[in-house]
């Protein structure tokens, strides 16, 4: 099946963002480690993860119509949005019990996103083989 033209951008970003979401679970166990500017590059990358998702919900609708792309990404992409922002905000407040589990759901979610990006593309319903056995004679 060939991927459509529509995806890549999507593709690329997805895989660009989780890179990112990964890069911010090392900057928050360099802040448990007490390394010097830890606190400074895990606020920063998680401030960047707001625009990366804002700008992967954007890329996801092509990806979607006409890139055949389930429509999950593009949803998953959306919320990802709100509980990145979430996420710095309850960071600066200093609600660990609620940021560290949001940190973890934001990363499984958006490596899911990156996975599902860089699989092949849906068959269309008229390129769908009927299965065996269907056949009316």
């Amino acid at each position: 099946m060939r991927r459509s033209a529509a995806a890549v951008p999507f593709r690329v970003w997805a895989v660009l963002h989780a890179g990112f979401a990964l890069a911010q679970v090392g900057a928050a166990g360099a802040l448990l480690d007490a390394l010097d500017l830890a606190l400074e590059v895990h606020g920063g990358i998680g401030d960047s993860l707001i625009l990366l998702a804002m700008v992967q919900a954007v890329l996801a609708v092509p990806a979607a119509w006409p890139g055949r792309m389930p429509v999950w990404p593009l949803a998953v992409s959306v919320v990802l949005v709100v509980a990145d922002t979430a996420q710095v905000a309850v960071g600066h407040a200093g609600l660990l019990s609620v940021h560290v589990p949001l940190g973890v759901l934001i990363v499984v979610a958006q490596v899911a996103v990156a996975v599902r990006a860089v699989l092949p593309a849906r068959p269309a319903a008229d390129q769908v083989a009927p299965a065996a056995g269907s056949l009316r004679r």
